[in-house]
């Protein structure tokens, strides 16, 4: 089995995982928020929503070509649910932190499921990287290699992933005025992301 090709995903996902967007500012304000093991749960929802899409395009189930009302409608809900997230993470700001504290509203895992679900940077992904580097695997080695690929690609995205989470736990060490502060920030950055990307979509 040529092994260039899952060494080659792997370093594709670390720099999808390192990349700045609405799953990675999500995991550090839930862990920011509730400590790792809140943290861990939305990436979990993330990730295994992520690993299933890419499982499906190896498995030859799934041959995804967005259309442009497809993305723009994508793009108004998504931005939509950061929003709500941006909202919700000043509101849990203001109360006095407990980690791993019961709090209402939707699951860590299931938001990170709703995160991936609805940024259309996932769909444009998988119709273009993602599909060529499962394409190219499945030449080489049949749809075994692409698993295995696959599977790479996410241990990529997971280690990364994972950094953000232990990030945001650690700023339960500092003051809490300064995580009050910092939690602040990652609410407005990405509540106007969201913002942009509902402007975006209705724009085109």
């Amino acid at each position: 089995m040529d092994a260039s090709i899952p060494l080659a995903a792997l370093g594709l996902g670390v720099a999808l995982g390192a990349s700045p967007g609405p799953v990675q500012l999500l995991l550090f304000s839930e862990a920011s928020h509730g400590g790792a093991g809140r943290g861990l749960r939305a990436m979990a929802g993330a990730n295994a929503t992520f690993g299933l899409m890419m499982l499906l395009l190896a498995a030859g189930l799934s041959s995804l070509e967005p259309g442009e009302t497809f993305l723009r409608v994508v793009k108004v809900i998504g931005g939509a649910f950061l929003v709500f997230i941006a909202v919700d993470a000043i509101r849990e700001s203001r109360r006095p932190q407990v980690l791993d504290e019961p709090r209402g509203g939707l699951h860590p895992s299931v938001r990170g499921i709703v995160a991936v679900l609805l940024n259309p940077g996932v769909y444009v992904f998988l119709a273009t990287t993602g599909t060529a580097v499962v394409a190219s695997a499945v030449d080489e080695g049949g749809r075994g290699l692409a698993v295995v690929t696959v599977v790479a690609l996410l241990v990529g995205v997971s280690l990364m992933d994972s950094a953000m989470v232990l990030l945001g736990a650690g700023a339960h060490r500092v003051s809490e005025r300064f995580l009050r502060i910092l939690n602040d920030v990652l609410a407005v950055a990405m509540g106007a992301l969201g913002v942009w990307l509902v402007i975006r979509g209705i724009v085109g």
